[in-house]
């Protein structure tokens, strides 16, 4: 084994759980931005009837804002070019522990579409209400199980060994019906704040 087989396995490695990527949708309403959300279909085996952004896995060889893009096309049955790119919200920890990557974009000619194979539902969410309301957060602590036959031995200090607790915020938007809660509204926390944050850096350099 030399500097160039490492090299050469490494570059051919393939991460077995690459993350996921979301979209946040906006279209022009009646009275300003809306978020475009999904209810996931029924029939669906994972997280059935539950709140969602579009977005799913991102695949081999696929950049995060190419999954979101994709994927966002295969639920709300649109094209590629309706879709606009403003930006990213950069990354989160999504369900299962997996890296979650969010990006928002303007969908143009959007028609209200969606597949019924992944979507029950789709509904609208006032960008105004997103902004002027702040989601309730609960702190969730995940501590470790251990198997019976677990090698208490080889760890330094056996049982009494200091484990760091995992925590996770898990925000819900009361009011919201369907429920938007979980990684979908910690998504749409951080959106707001980040508007906010412009919205107030704005005014101070009007007012300046």
């Amino acid at each position: 084994m030399n500097f160039e087989q490492v090299r050469w396995a490494l570059e051919r490695y393939v991460t077995p759980r690459a993350g996921a990527a979301v979209l946040v949708p906006l279209v022009s309403g009646e009275d300003g931005l809306e978020v475009i959300l999904e209810v996931r279909a029924l029939t669906l085996s994972v997280q059935p009837g539950d709140v969602c952004l579009p977005g799913g896995g991102i695949e081999v060889d696929e950049s995060p804002l190419d999954a979101a893009i994709r994927e966002t096309c295969e639920e709300l049955c649109v094209r590629p070019s309706q879709i606009d790119v403003l930006g990213s919200l950069g990354t989160f920890d999504g369900p299962g522990g997996r890296q979650l990557h969010a990006f928002v974009a303007k969908l143009a000619g959007y028609q209200d579409t969606y597949s019924p194979d992944e979507v029950e539902r789709i509904f609208k969410l006032p960008l105004t209400w997103l902004i002027e309301h702040d989601p309730a957060v609960y702190q969730v602590s995940y501590a470790p199980q251990y198997p019976d036959d677990y090698p208490w031995e080889l760890v330094p200090g056996g049982r009494g060994y200091r484990w760091r607790t995992r925590t996770n915020e898990v925000p819900f938007y009361r009011g919201t019906e369907p429920l938007v809660w979980g990684a979908t509204a910690r998504v749409l926390r951080r959106f707001a704040e980040v508007l906010r944050k412009r919205s107030g850096a704005h005014h101070t350099m009007m007012e300046s």
